[in-house]
């Protein structure tokens, strides 16, 4: 019954929305839906919304709250161009700030063209932030102190630049492809992640792991290989490498390594992958997934492990698949609308 109220819910929305050209946010509040309209539908709705309250955001670029301060729940259209071609994927145009009373806010399904910052010394707990695409992923410190955030879960996202940690741990990084560097984490799982990285430079804000303390580093694929460089980290303590794929041997340190694939040749690892950047045409999944297999027994890289990537990164709610909207009313005055709509398991 959730499932067929939620899809009668978005059924409202994107009819609406496509005949009338007009951007509607819906608001689902103790069993109420509320959709708004006009020049800044996720504003209101947002400013109207309390902590557990869900939010569902239409396809297209649109106006929104540079700042979360509520534990809401947060869905967009996705931002895979093939997974979204009936709706057109959900953009946010800028950087987002996450503050103090956000614990438990969930994001899902957005493009952001910016950043997300965890504002400097706010504790913000059980975040998930999953499926989405965004810049950098920054948990701010400021004057030496602050209170870490708890049990946040990044997973499934496609993050083009660098992840910092600095007040947060007890926290996952997880089935991520990665563009950047993670830097300042302490306690944080990081599995399941695929570093495209490959700066050529020794510098520390170069290196892929920099000041990352007591963390379990397991299932990634390690594209950095900088001149047969021997590591690919600095001021890294403490830390046990497991089962992840290496282009190299790397360095230990005072880090535990054990299981790993190392000295691999990165270009036989993906059925169709290039170069160091994130490519929607690429396809991430492993040519022989038997061959590299992580800690729990799945295989390593995105498609593994506790939370593997979902193709497309479809968000959670019904999927809009096929739309076919009449230019204009037949003989009857009546639109011929048809939708094609697929329910969603997770």
């Amino acid at each position: 019954m959730k499932k067929r109220f939620l899809f009668l819910i978005l059924l409202s929305i994107g009819s609406i929305g496509l005949v009338q050209a007009q951007q509607r946010v819906a608001l689902h509040s103790n069993g109420t839906t509320t959709v708004f309209g006009g020049g800044n539908p996720f504003t209101d709705a947002y400013n109207a919304a309390a902590n557990g309250d869900t939010l569902y955001l239409p396809g297209g670029v649109i106006p929104y709250p540079a700042t979360i301060d509520k534990g809401l729940v947060i869905i967009g259209a996705g931002h895979y161009p093939d997974s979204t071609t009936a709706t057109g994927k959900t953009v946010l145009s800028g950087s987002l700030t996450i503050r103090g009373e956000a614990d438990k806010l969930w994001l899902e399904g957005i493009e952001l063209t910016g950043g997300i910052t965890f504002y400097r010394n706010h504790k913000v707990d059980s975040v998930t932030i999953r499926r989405c695409k965004f810049e950098s992923l920054l948990y701010e410190i400021y004057s030496g102190g602050g209170t870490p955030c708890l049990e946040n879960s990044i997973r499934e996202n496609i993050i083009n630049g660098n992840v910092n940690f600095a007040n947060a741990t007890s926290s996952v990084l997880s089935n991520n492809i990665i563009g950047g560097q993670v830097s300042n984490a302490s306690n944080i799982g990081i599995s399941n992640n695929i570093f495209l990285s490959n700066t050529h430079s020794t510098a520390s804000y170069n290196m892929l792991f920099y000041t990352v303390n007591s963390c379990f580093i397991s299932n990634n694929i390690i594209f950095r290989n900088y001149s047969g460089e021997a590591y690919v980290y600095s001021s890294c303590n403490l830390n046990t490498f497991s089962n992840n794929i290496f282009t190299l041997v790397p360095t230990e340190g005072t880090n535990t390594f054990t299981d790993n694939y190392n000295s691999i040749d990165i270009t036989t690892v993906f059925v169709n992958q290039s170069g160091n950047v994130f490519d929607y045409t690429h396809d991430y999944h492993l040519v022989d997934p038997a061959s590299y297999l992580g800690t729990d027994g799945s295989q390593v890289g995105i498609y593994g492990g506790m939370y593997p990537i979902k193709d497309g990164a479809v968000p959670q709610n019904p999927h809009f698949q096929f739309k076919n909207i009449s230019t204009q009313t037949d003989n009857n005055g009546e639109l011929n609308i048809q939708i094609q709509v697929e329910a969603q398991d997770y």
